[in-house]
């Protein structure tokens, strides 16, 4: 049986009693379970590729997402692998780049010898690791981000696990909308990321039946944020949707209260998931009210929710306050452990790939992911939660 943390254990560690653990405890237990049945004579390695974005203006997040996927797949080795196979985690830096990306998929399937993917960042390196994936037989699991246009492929190796960017839009424009604000401005990074999210956000105004009064870029190294926060206040709007994300986010953010404490009325600001890391927020602290985002996992310091609950004892050891990134980082080695353990398969390239293809729907310790229907993947799941004055992200 393997050392998972129990019930009692875990309310301990947290200092409370806590009868809702035993849930998440079970979960656990015929997790790991699961991952001992059928040990094999001789076990073998289940290598996993990525590229991220380790170094560039999204690296915060990259870290934050490398952190949870690497402290799951030890977590999971540490618990008997995947029936005795231990997974290995070989990482790249493709520096945001779609080129070198494609460059270091090859490596990591030639040379690693990589049978499964982990997504990668971003719409334009996702779609060439998308394409390739499908060109080569090869598994993708959780492309970060909720690109729409990533998802319109609809490619056959490809797992989704989270809600998009239009679910999340739509989720952002009606809690607007049952305010009562009327007259919201756009923001938009001048890059396909930014067009990306900008395109999720006006469905999602659509659905609402909002009208932007204003659509503003801004540079996507935030340059001209001073100048695009300016022309936001002279529309007049009532609220501001940010399609940006990392340190373009923070330094519109800047630029909106600057022009606020000049005795300007403070926006109500909203940015979609990919708008900001944990990290990039503390940097700013509080010096920046109104600021809300959607998310599309449940809090990451939640623990009555299993899934949760099992990413807290992965992360046990590691210093800091858990973030959203890391949490979706570890989902990914989570649902590549529970399917193969759950249909024991051949674990090369072509084996995970038929068995990820027949998952179907898949409760990962109180998250649904749909792996089945192709048209919309992943999960329904949306929240929305705050910026607290301490620049920690609350719900």
């Amino acid at each position: 049986m393997p050392g998972f943390i129990t019930a009692s254990h875990r309310a301990a560690a947290m200092g409370r009693r806590a009868p809702g653990d035993l849930l998440p405890a079970l979960w656990l237990a015929i997790f790991f379970a699961g991952l001992l049945v059928g040990l094999p004579a001789c076990a073998q390695e289940v290598v996993i590729g990525q590229t991220l974005a380790l170094s560039g203006p999204s690296a915060a997040t990259a870290k934050e997402l490398l952190r949870g996927r690497e402290a799951c797949v030890n977590y999971i080795n540490g618990h008997g692998g995947i029936r005795g196979n231990a997974m290995r985690l070989v990482t790249r830096d493709d520096q945001g780049a779609p080129a070198r990306a494609a460059s270091l998929e090859r490596v990591l399937a030639d040379k690693d010898g990589v049978a499964v993917m982990f997504g990668a960042m971003g719409p334009t390196v996702n779609a060439v690791l998308i394409d390739w994936a499908e060109s080569s037989g090869m598994t993708v699991i959780d492309p970060y981000g909720g690109n729409i246009e990533n998802r319109l492929t609809r490619a056959d190796t490809t797992f989704f696990m989270t809600a998009n960017q239009s679910a999340e839009a739509e989720r952002l424009a009606q809690h607007i909308a049952s305010l009562g604000f009327s007259r919201v401005a756009t923001v938009y990074s001048a890059d396909s990321s930014g067009r990306a999210a900008m395109a999720a956000l006006e469905e999602g105004l659509i659905v609402a039946n909002i009208a932007a009064v204003a659509q503003v870029t801004v540079k996507p190294d935030g340059s001209d944020a001073d100048a695009a926060a300016r022309q936001v206040y002279q529309t007049n709007a009532q609220a501001v949707l940010l399609a940006t994300s990392g340190h373009t986010t923070t330094a519109m953010l800047r630029a909106l209260a600057a022009v606020s404490s000049s005795g300007m009325p403070l926006l109500q600001i909203y940015g979609l998931s990919s708008a900001a890391s944990q990290a990039d927020l503390l940097k700013i602290g509080g010096g920046v009210p109104g600021f809300s985002m959607s998310q599309v996992l449940p809090s990451p310091r939640d623990p009555s929710v299993p899934m949760v609950a099992t990413f807290l004892s992965a992360m046990h050891d590691a210093p800091g306050e858990r973030t959203y990134a890391e949490l979706e980082g570890c989902m990914a080695p989570l649902l590549l452990a529970d399917i193969l353990r759950r249909k024991p398969s051949d674990l090369t390239r072509a084996g995970i790939l038929k068995t990820m293809r027949g998952a179907g729907r898949v409760d990962l310790g109180g998250f649904q992911i749909d792996l089945a229907n192709r048209s919309q993947p992943g999960s329904r799941f949306t929240d929305i939660v705050y910026m607290g004055g301490s620049g920690r992200i609350s719900r």
